[in-house]
This record gives C-alpha cells, structure tokens and sequence, in this order.
C-alpha cells in the first residue's frame, strides 16, 4: 500500500470516528436521562453562568443544595453564590466538580458539604449517585479519569457513563417532547442550583441522638479526595470551608473527625448539628425538614442566613448588590418573587383581575368576553396597552409574540383558541377567560374565568 494510500485510509477511519462521536452525542442528548431539578439542570445552569462571575460555590451531595439558598445569601449578604452539587455525590465526582467550577469561574471562597467524606470509599458507590453526578458533565480528560476511578476498569460499564445511550438505548418508547425540546432550552437555572420545596417531612425529625457516643470511620479514598480538593483551591488562591447540614443520624464523634482532618489542613469547619445541639441556631423538627435528612425552604432560610454570617466575617467577599445595572442574581431574586400565590388569583370578578394587574408591564393579559347574544370578544393587553382588541365575526387566526411566546388567537365556525407555544388555553363555559402570561417567567401563571 502506498504512502498516499495509507494516509487516505487512516484519513477516512478518523472521519469515521469523528462521524460516529457526533451522531452518539447528539443521540445521547436526546435519549439520555434528564434529572431536572437535579444534576441536569444544575450543571447545565452553572455553565450558563457568566464567566467568573461567581464568588462562592457550594459543593457536595443533595445536603448541600437543599441546605444553602444562593438567593438568600444574595439578598441578605449581597454574596454572589451557586450550588454545584448531586444527588449521592460520590467524593471523586466532588473533585471532578471542583476542577470543571475553577476551568470557568475565579471563586473567593468553595464551601463543601462533608456529608459524603464520612461514607463509603467512592468505589462502593452505586448507580444512582453516578448517573446523577456525571449527567451534562462534558466529556473530558479529567471525567474520564474520574468515571475509571468509579468504575475500576474500561469495559461495557465504563463505556455505558461515557456515552449513556449504551445504558438508556431502551428508553426511546418513554420519551416526551421535552427530550427533544431541552437541548434549545435556555439554561438559566433561576435558583443558581438550589431545589426549592415547601414539602414538610411527615414525622418530626430527630436531632438529638448528635451526642451519642461512637467512633468514625474516614475512608482514606475520601480523605485524599478532600486532600485534592484543598490543593486546587491552595493552587487558585481560593479559601475551602468545609460545613454540615443538619439532619438526623450525624453524630458529635463525626464531627470531631472532620475537624481534626479540618484543623490539620488549616480549613475552617461550620457543623449545624452541632450549633443546634449547642442551642446556637433554631430549627422547627415538624417545620423545617422535608424529610429526615433534607431542609425545605423554610429551614434553609435559616441556615443560610447564619452561613452567610459566618462567611461575611471570616473570607473577604465582594457586596454585588453595590454595582451598577442587574446581574443575574437580581434577575433570579425578581423571578422568584413573581411566582407563587398573587392578589389577583383570588379576585371576585373580572374586572378585579384586570385592575389588580393593569400596572404591571410584566404580564400580558388574553382577555376574551363573551358578551350577550353570543358575540365574543378577545383582547390582549399588553405593556400596560391593548395590543390587539377583536369583536370576532368572521373566521380569522392572529398571531402575536409576548416575551418568549408564540400566542395564537383564532375562530372557525363556533370554536375560539388561545394557543400559547401551541398550547390550548382557552376555557369556555363562563362569561369571562382571563389568560395571565408573566415575561419574567415566560410562562402561563393563572387562567381564569368568571361570570362577572
């Protein structure tokens, strides 16, 4: 074979690799498992953060982003904060955490959840916490190295983590239309990777078996990984705390472990068990658990807001309230503060809506009366204006966008629609359907009728 031959040949082997790479990721995109509210819309949000634009990042399993709400920290403490976490992380995936937060952000300070330090040797970690903890991570050198560590050799498991369509190639008869939809999704995690719940655990959780007595096993695995964690955050000039969520089953003589391993590498240690056994922080057992090992939102308010006291006084961070214009922190705090419970859900009567909500240029209102004699009209009021008004006669179809939306508005024969991104919306049967669209949440947040 020729020198030319030769190089066409290994040309057109590389072509074909780099052919089946892109169809295996594409398809992975599609028929992989999507943990919203999880690692997917977590890691997915981190990255489409702004490039250092965070100053501390929360790290660990789901104690730590069901114990540190960043926008609490925001709001109180001015402090610019995401947690970066997943469910069952396993250390290592804790370090491949770290390394892919330090390739886009220059944090001041990373605060680790040590929950996972005193379980087993990542090696015994099952399933659940790797698919979860390796989900929208880019493939890499270091998620390699990291899925060989879990795995301990390359064979089928090894390869089924680095294109998951070999473990979920069976899931194609369970996918919606959101497997084919979130790829273009906008990413923006409006929480910066806290899961929000209100959900309170069914029996009061228990916190005072902290003082029994014990003995603490650390896993040496787990220990070099903290040892890893502590000499890239040395390496980037960023401070690693370590810190504790409350919940039931940790013990003073854990704690007592991971300070010895915190005081012996000069890092700072906050344990929230310890400060509620010490009578120090205030925690409801019936109100403030969603269940026995979680916080809700109610008892995350709490802790946060003593964390992000402890953080003020010992790290120098900068107050991003201070600067000018809005940041995407004020942009998360107003989209949480337009969900949820509003006057104008409860109002009487049409008319009631319409004024509760006619002076705030964030909703857009789809109107639509069916006046006596069976005449309808529809209007849509938006920008605190009517932007279409239509008594329907004749067959018609209007299209209009209102913020990230496509609203349709049509009549054929007797039948009228409200299609919102080819969604019906329009209930009939009363006088009045009031559509309420908000542009802070690109989304329906109300329909409502009424007889007056």
């Amino acid at each position: 074979m020729s020198g030319k031959a030769k190089i066409a040949r290994a040309a057109a082997i590389a072509l074909f690799f780099l052919f089946m790479s892109a169809v295996l990721s594409v398809t992975d995109k599609v028929i992989c498992a999507k943990f919203i509210g999880d690692s997917t819309t977590i890691v997915d949000g981190f990255y489409a953060e702004k490039k250092n634009d965070i100053d501390l990042i929360v790290l660990g399993s789901s104690n730590s982003f069901c114990t540190i709400d960043p926008l609490v920290l925001y709001e109180e403490y001015g402090i610019a904060a995401y947690d970066f976490g997943s469910s069952l992380q396993p250390m290592n995936i804790s370090v491949l955490y770290l390394k892919e937060a330090l390739k886009t952000q220059r944090p001041k300070v990373v605060a680790f959840e040590v929950n996972m330090l005193t379980s087993d040797a990542y090696t015994s970690r099952g399933e659940t916490g790797l698919r979860w903890g390796f989900a929208s991570i880019p493939l890499s050198p270091d998620k390699l190295k990291c899925i060989y560590q879990s795995v301990g050799e390359v064979n089928a498991e090894y390869f089924s983590y680095v294109f998951p369509v070999f473990r979920y190639h069976n899931r194609w008869k369970e996918l919606t239309m959101l497997d084919y939809t979130y790829f273009y999704q906008d990413k923006t995690n409006y929480t910066k990777g806290y899961l929000e719940t209100q959900a309170v655990s069914e029996g009061a959780v228990n916190l005072t078996d902290y003082n029994f007595e014990g003995e603490a096993w650390l896993e040496a695995s787990n220990v070099a990984c903290l040892d890893e964690m502590a000499q890239l955050c040395a390496e980037k000039n960023v401070e690693l705390l370590l810190f504790k969520s409350p919940r039931e089953g940790w013990h003073q003589y854990e704690t007592e472990a991971v300070r010895a391993l915190a005081d012996a590498r000069g890092l700072k240690f906050v344990d929230f068990n310890e400060l509620y056994s010490a009578g120090a922080i205030e925690l409801s057992m019936t109100a403030d658990f969603r269940d026995s090992q979680h916080l809700n939102d109610f008892g995350a308010e709490k802790i946060t807001r003593y964390f992000g006291r402890f953080v003020r006084e010992n790290y120098e961070l900068p107050d991003r309230r201070a600067q000018e214009g809005q940041n995407s922190w004020d942009a998360a705090c107003a989209y949480r503060q337009r969900k949820g419970q509003k006057a104008y859900m409860t109002a009487k009567t049409a008319r009631e809506c319409i004024e509760l909500l006619q002076d705030d240029k964030e909703y857009v209102l789809i109107v639509t009366d069916r006046q006596n004699g069976g005449s309808v009209r529809q209007w849509v009021y938006k920008d605190c204006q009517v932007a279409f008004d239509r008594s329907w006669k004749a067959d018609g179809i209007h299209h209009m966008k209102i913020g990230k939306s496509e609203l349709v508005l049509s009549k054929i024969g007797h039948a009228y629609q409200i299609l919102i991104d080819g969604v019906e919306q329009y209930q009939a049967g009363s006088r009045w359907n009031i559509v309420v669209y908000d542009t802070v949440l690109n989304s329906v947040t109300a329909n409502l009728v009424f007889e007056e």
